[in-house]
């Protein structure tokens, strides 16, 4: 489950991806995504260190996407705010590391599921981007079409 922090994330993002032309100071922008602004400086601060955000200084300053939307994906995002998308480290490309409570990590069967599990999230979160997101909002506003919902869990027999 994602925490707070890329939910903020998200949601910021999401807010100056639909005002392209707009710079937004982190208060002008915590209070248009509800968020605390001191919680979101930090993640700001982040997101602008990895590239995603231009921050411009000065009392008309303020932030803007760095890349257009259509170049910003889910992945791109929760890998600055989350870390490592893989659920165990042994699991993941960019900050492998072997396990230490594995005895045979060559033939280990958890780890060569949750590799599948994350190159299959990792795939899913990089197809949708920020300019994604926009179409589905105003798809899901407009009515033409309705909202996904989970799948419920039916335990077989």
């Amino acid at each position: 489950m994602l925490n707070r922090k890329s939910v903020y994330a998200l949601h910021a993002l999401q807010h100056l991806a639909r005002n392209p032309d707009e710079r937004f100071s982190t208060a002008r922008l915590a209070e248009a995504c509800a968020t605390p602004r001191r919680f979101l400086e930090h993640i700001l601060g982040a997101l602008r260190e990895a590239g995603l955000l231009h921050a411009e200084p000065g009392r008309n300053g303020g932030y803007q996407l760095a890349l257009p939307a259509a170049e910003v994906s889910l992945a791109d995002i929760l890998r600055v705010v989350e870390g490592p998308i893989a659920l165990l480290p042994c699991a993941s490309h960019r900050y492998y590391e072997p396990c230490t409570e594995c005895p045979t990590p060559q033939a280990c069967a958890l780890q060569d599921a949750l590799v599948q599990v994350r190159n299959e999230t990792v795939r899913a979160l990089k197809s949708i981007s920020l300019d994604d997101l926009l179409k589905r909002e105003h798809e899901l506003s407009s009515e033409q079409r309705g909202i996904l919902r989970p799948t419920p869990y039916l335990r077989t027999p």
